[in-house]
């Protein structure tokens, strides 16, 4: 059972290191399930995934029924923030950062996201994992869609700037962390359009972290087509480079992964 006035923690472990030698940091009480990355900068551990303020699964008290708890927690149709009504929107998710000091034992957090659009299922370019990362990406979650049927829907992607902060917005403090905002690119599909399964695929010789493709399954409940979308990474919000058609459907929540084989 989630426990929102309980603690946090992020365990650091050496690579070689065993359970005697796990430094813990304690941070704001919360839930991720999902990571982008983490590296070293310095004397620090950065960590990145996508935060909610609370559980993203229902406890025992809901009992065998979840779909009102879900339907609720997709309700994003009120501001979402640490003192926003706990009976809907608990679900929002924003990517956020802790940066965790070895040498001081200092935690500084940041939610890197605003609140206009709920993300998940972030996602790098593999090559980069464990390497300080410009990009990263991440699944936009459809409010509506998925309050209406109690389970989370993608209705598209986002691309994140980790090193460019967000124009015409200044980081501020509140809610017992600090809002350091960036850059953040859309594409969103058309209308009864969700996806799953999302993956990175760097072009071979691509020049920079961000060259290559987003290639994600896509249904339309409209025309009831599953297709395979590929998208330019560097083109982000532009139109998709292909789009695949497949026999059959792809049912939401597959993952998906990409690997090439030698010519």
């Amino acid at each position: 059972k989630y426990d929102k006035e309980g603690y946090a923690r992020i365990g650091v472990m050496p690579r070689y290191g065993d359970a005697s030698s796990v430094r813990w940091f304690y941070v704001g009480s919360s839930c991720t399930f999902h990571m982008f990355n983490c590296f070293e900068d310095g004397d620090e551990v950065v960590v990145r995934g996508c935060r909610a303020l609370t559980a993203v699964f229902p406890g025992p008290d809901w009992g065998m029924d979840k779909f009102d708890w879900f339907s609720r927690g997709f309700d994003f149709a009120e501001p979402v923030d640490a003192n926003a009504n706990k009976h809907r929107g608990y679900l929002f998710t924003r990517a956020h950062e802790w940066r965790l000091n070895m040498e001081t034992g200092e935690v500084q957090e940041s939610t890197l996201t605003g609140a206009e659009f709920s993300v998940d299922f972030p996602f790098i370019n593999a090559d980069f994992t464990g390497l300080h990362n410009k990009y990263g990406y991440a699944q936009v979650i459809s409010s509506k869609s998925s309050s209406e049927c109690g389970m989370a829907k993608y209705g598209g992607l986002a691309k994140l700037y980790f090193d460019e902060p967000c124009p015409g917005l200044s980081d501020s403090e509140g809610g017992g962390h600090r809002e350091n905002l960036i850059k953040v690119e859309y594409h969103i599909f058309e209308e009864d359009s969700f996806c799953s399964g999302s993956i990175f695929v760097p072009k071979k010789d691509g020049a920079g972290e961000d060259s290559g493709w987003i290639v994600s399954w896509v249904h339309n409940e409209e025309t009831d087509v599953s297709q395979v979308y590929v998208i330019d990474a560097q083109k982000f919000e532009g139109e998709a480079v292909a789009k695949i058609t497949l026999p059959q459907r792809v049912p939401y929540g597959f993952h998906g992964t990409f690997v090439s084989t030698p010519n």
